[in-house]
């Protein structure tokens, strides 16, 4: 690095945005000397901790990483760096930034649009299971009427207590046993 690189660099740690390069330029024998004036453009990056880092021109491998402070710009710690715009800087012990990779976020699931070719044909594989279907809820509704007028009708005549009914019958059927048994002996008896 020479003399006049690391004084622009030090001007951008200041947040100089031009910088006067003085170079010599020999042509032929004499040397003549050039004043240059170059706009130095910064790109900045918030971290994800709300700190602003900057360099000189574009983030790259090889380019000094400065954090913003209120005392003034300082070369970057040691570490890596991931910027809400989702870049990771690595930097080395002096700042420089020594790679710059994107974060790795899953995508959430987008909602496909599917095409009419494919939405057509999804209709005719599920034909015949839409089909099947229909066929068993009309067989259901069929069975409901068919229940509900089950239900409706009386099922059988009432039942009524008839145990009385069924103690006098049988007791005449036994009082007429014994009336013909009776009768018998006495015809019986008179046959002798």
């Amino acid at each position: 690095m020479t003399a006049v690189e690391a004084l622009g660099k030090i001007r951008v740690m200041l947040g100089l945005n031009e910088v006067e390069l003085d170079e010599t330029k020999v042509v032929g024998d004499a040397s003549v000397e050039t004043t240059d004036t170059t706009d130095i453009t910064l790109a900045s990056a918030t971290l994800v901790d709300g700190t602003i880092v900057k360099t000189e021109g574009d983030f790259e491998v090889g380019k000094q990483l400065v954090v913003e402070t209120e005392e003034g710009d300082i070369p970057a710690p040691e570490g890596s760096h991931e910027t809400t715009d989702g870049q990771i800087i690595s930097v080395d012990a002096e700042g420089v930034i020594v790679s710059i990779e994107e974060v790795v976020v899953e995508e959430e699931q987008k909602e496909q649009e599917f095409s009419n070719d494919f939405v057509n044909t999804l209709i005719e594989a599920l034909k015949p299971s839409l089909d099947k279907i229909e066929e068993l809820s009309n067989e259901v509704n069929k069975l409901k009427g068919e229940f509900m007028e089950f239900k409706d009708e009386p099922g059988a005549p009432k039942v009524y207590n008839n145990l009385n009914d069924y103690t006098s019958k049988e007791g005449e059927l036994i009082n007429g046993r014994i009336a013909k048994l009776v009768e018998l002996r006495k015809n019986k008896s008179l046959n002798k």
